[in-house]
């Protein structure tokens, strides 16, 4: 097994110099072979598919060339090599697989766990004149059956599905009689129980081989360490893949951290020094909304951004954010995957992330074009200790697990000792009911999967809704003159106050009222928002089955590598998160040495440990004093980690009587 390491180079150094740097390096030995291959020679002796390919890319999308950290994954994958490829968010990884998928004909069936980014890429691909299609979110009644049908029989292009699809068994036959000659896995990291975002679905990926096992496959990620690296090579089969390992660091981009008193005030002053688009990343929805409205009175353009928030105010808040209307959002992690915004030029977070690799992920987003670009993490007194406290709420308890699986089997009808064909449950129900987490719904399912307790694919994709307020408020709301509450009556005269999800067909709710569907999805929403349902979109929906006799839930358990290795794999992701915070050595370096052992690359020069600012003086406090300013506007000439020696400062010229204040402002006396 070879690894090619394709370094973040300057492309016209690098053609001067007429010398490519290559480094295979074996996963299973610390051996490592360097060698210079002459850019010259090696493109004359290679064969016409890079030139092809160079072509297509500049057909299809534009571009002249690739990037230097596109190229060895592009030659690879023309050439029908199996490639492992962890390139650094904002790297273009989906040119690695849609340049090599078109020129190799077919299908290129594309596994992604992100909605969002199926539907940009397909909206992408379409806007070039080529065939794509993702089966993810709400399809119409016979939409699934449709597309796979086009692709069985139409022109070759593009697939994207869920990793869930493999669960179902229209999907797999369908799959059969198509002519798929590439197979694109993105987020590749979540076969990995090592990984930060480890998802069972992936595991059954390796079956796609045995359907076609002639095609080519393109494993992607933007963080991967040598563990999950190896997981990813042996869990997806490939087959003597090329590895293509491009380092994290990226010159343009300044690592700080803080750690504050206030952060609330440290913030304050960070939103008023922006000089551009910028993300505040936050921990939960309340804070979110909280922060927002702070940024809001440091007189930026803000909003919030969470999974909370009503469909129709997500879109809006990003569409205004990426189009320049918005400066900042602050936002939980559930911004950003595939969003492609490459002018962002500062990302700060107000907690200690989870670790090393959903930071980089999220701090990777800023600075994407090139320009200047910061990162910075302000912590405060707390911080440190209430990430260990959710490190300790992540994994789900065996208690729960079991309260969970006994919720599915009731659900379900299934008693103990039976097997089950099973049927669709909504996960965002089963929360509600047990009074758990979604995540940790889906993690005990992930766990019970995993373990052979159960097996888990995608359901039929529909809407469902449960009552929450009593029939006799219900019935009075409906006769209002409401907007919503035509659909309130529809619904009361169609499900009356009974309980249990029923089923929702949107489509025949549309005709009914002569609204579009879209109209009624937004009232459905504003319904559960004004808590007279609780409304459960289709993307909580999975299939479950019991193909061995179903186990009583207190007889549960799991071995070490699927629990107790876990745990263990959270725990030293937060340690090297928060290892990484407190530490004295270059903030580049350190990341760099989390994901790979051999980085060599020299220090950064503009982190904060690289190149801490100045310590204040007197004839900079007065400096920044000037004629006179605002109380509050002082902190923002100098860094968080400096406040305290500023007040010193202001203490002590006040004493000379050089300085004074006021209510209003400081001035110089």
């Amino acid at each position: 097994m070879r690894q090619i390491y394709c370094g973040l180079l300057d492309w016209e150094v690098l053609s001067a110099a007429l010398l490519v740097a290559i480094r295979i390096v074996s996963y299973n030995t610390i051996t490592t072979f360097e060698f210079l291959m002459s850019k010259a020679t090696s493109e004359s002796e290679s064969s016409n598919m890079p030139s092809d390919a160079r072509a297509t890319l500049k057909e299809h999308w534009g571009y002249d060339d690739f990037r230097p950290i596109q190229q060895p994954v592009i030659d690879a994958a023309c050439a029908g090599r199996d490639v492992f490829a962890v390139l650094p968010t904002g790297g273009g990884k989906s040119i690695c697989y849609q340049v090599p998928g078109l020129m190799r004909g077919g299908v290129c069936l594309v596994v992604s766990p992100l909605v969002a980014l199926m539907q940009d890429q397909v909206a992408g691909l379409k806007k070039r004149g080529l065939a794509a299609a993702a089966l993810a979110g709400a399809l119409p009644r016979g939409g699934a059956e449709r597309i796979l049908d086009n692709f069985r029989f139409g022109p070759p292009g593009f697939l994207f599905v869920a990793p869930e699809r493999l669960g179902s068994p229209l999907f797999v036959e369908r799959l059969k009689a198509m002519d798929v000659r590439t197979i694109a896995v993105d987020e590749a990291h979540c076969v990995s129980s090592w990984g930060h975002d480890f998802r069972a679905d992936y595991l059954e990926l390796a079956a796609l081989r045995e359907i076609h096992p002639d095609a080519s496959w393109i494993a992607l990620t933007a963080t991967a360490t040598g563990q999950v690296g190896r997981d990813v090579v042996d869990l997806l089969a490939l087959e003597s893949p090329v590895l293509v390992r491009a380092p994290l660091r990226r010159e343009n981009l300044e690592f700080r951290v803080e750690f504050v008193e206030d952060a609330a005030t440290v913030l304050h002053f960070w939103a008023q020094g922006l000089t551009g688009t910028a993300l505040l990343y936050v921990r939960t929805r309340a804070e979110a909304e909280h922060r927002a409205a702070l940024l809001r009175g440091a007189g930026r353009r803000a909003a919030a951004y969470h999974a909370g928030m009503p469909q129709k105010d997500r879109e809006r808040a990003q569409r205004q954010w990426i189009s320049g209307e918005l400066e900042v959002l602050a936002c939980t992690s559930a911004f950003g995957m595939g969003i492609d915004k490459p002018d962002v030029r500062h990302i700060a977070h107000a907690h200690l992330p989870d670790g090393p690799e959903a930071y980089i992920q999220e701090a990777g987003r800023a600075g994407r074009d090139g320009l200047p670009a910061t990162a910075e993490l302000f912590l405060d007194g707390k911080s440190i200790a209430a990430a260990g406290e959710r490190l300790a709420l992540e994994i789900p308890s065996m208690e729960n697990v079991r309260r969970v699986f006994q919720h599915l089997a009731n659900q379900l009808g299934t008693p103990v000792g039976s097997v089950d064909e099973g049927g669709g449950v909504d996960l965002r129900q089963a929360a509600d009911h047990l009074k758990i987490s979604l995540p940790h719904v889906k993690k005990s399912i992930d766990l019970l999967a995993r373990a052979g307790y159960l097996k888990a694919g995608e359901a039929s994709r529909h809407y469902a809704f449960t009552w929450k307020t009593e029939l006799e408020t219900l019935r009075a709301e409906a006769q209002t003159h409401r907007p919503d509450a035509p659909l309130l009556d529809l619904l009361i005269r169609r499900y009356g106050g009974g309980t249990g999800a029923p089923q929702l067909q949107i489509e025949g709710l549309s005709r009914q009222l002569g609204e579009a569907e879209k109209l009624v999805l937004q009232r459905l929403e504003h319904l559960a928002d004004r808590q007279f349902i609780a409304f459960y979109p289709p993307q909580h929906r999975v299939y479950i089955s019991f193909e061995e006799a179903r186990t009583a839930a207190e007889k549960i358990s799991f071995p070490a590598g699927i629990y107790i290795d876990r745990i263990k794999a959270a725990k030293a992701r937060h340690v090297a998160m928060k290892n990484w915070a407190e530490g004295l050595k270059c903030r580049a370096v350190a990341l760099e040495s989390y994901f790979s052992d051999d980085e060599e690359a020299g220090t950064c020069g503009v982190c904060d440990v690289c190149a801490p600012p100045p310590d204040p003086t007197a004839e900079k406090v007065l400096e920044a004093i000037g004629n006179g300013l605002p109380g509050s506007e002082l902190g923002r000439h100098f860094s968080p980690r400096h406040h305290e020696k500023v007040r010193d400062i202001l203490r002590g010229l006040r004493d000379q009587g050089r300085v004074g204040w006021d209510r209003m402002r400081i001035f110089k006396s």
